[in-house]
């Protein structure tokens, strides 16, 4: 289960980046304008799949995923080259807990089958945040880098 204050929307992981690269994510980021912009948080599903969760989400329905859209495509668009590439299309989506074992995946799979609807409420985006994870045996430690506003 991922700690509540440590439940974020990514938009790009990056990876491993030498501090010259985070230095010219840090100005990147800060030239961007992009709009804030206010979501509501609905459902819960797992990658790959619900039959074989690895990573339990919550997301964004598709209607307020055009609100997000804008953001992570401006953030793309400026941090095109730096860290690992992904081919697969953005997708607004929370990260809830990572699943280790393959114990109790029955269950899962029933709890997020009936919550697949469930609304969560809203959210504001009003930062972009760039953040720092540093993985250790209890799960990972995030730090803020640099905290971009939305306008």
């Amino acid at each position: 289960m991922v700690e509540r204050e440590n439940i974020h929307f990514t938009v790009k992981f990056l990876g491993e980046v030498t501090e010259n690269q985070a230095l010219d994510v840090d100005a990147r980021l800060k030239r961007l304008h992009l709009s804030k912009a206010d979501v509501e948080v609905k459902g819960v599903g797992a990658f790959p799949s619900i039959g074989r969760p690895r990573v339990v989400w919550a997301g964004v329905p598709r209607a307020h995923e055009e609100r997000v859209k804008p953001i992570a495509e401006g953030v793309l668009i400026a941090l095109d080259g730096i860290g690992e590439q992904d081919r697969r299309p953005f997708a607004a989506h929370a990260t809830l807990g990572r699943v280790r074992t393959g114990r109790g995946s029955t269950e899962l799979t029933s709890v997020l089958r009936s919550n697949a609807d469930r609304p969560f409420g809203e959210i504001s985006f009003e930062n972009l945040k760039l953040k720092s994870s540093v993985l250790g045996p209890r799960g990972p430690t995030y730090e803020d880098i640099g905290v971009y506003p939305l306008v």
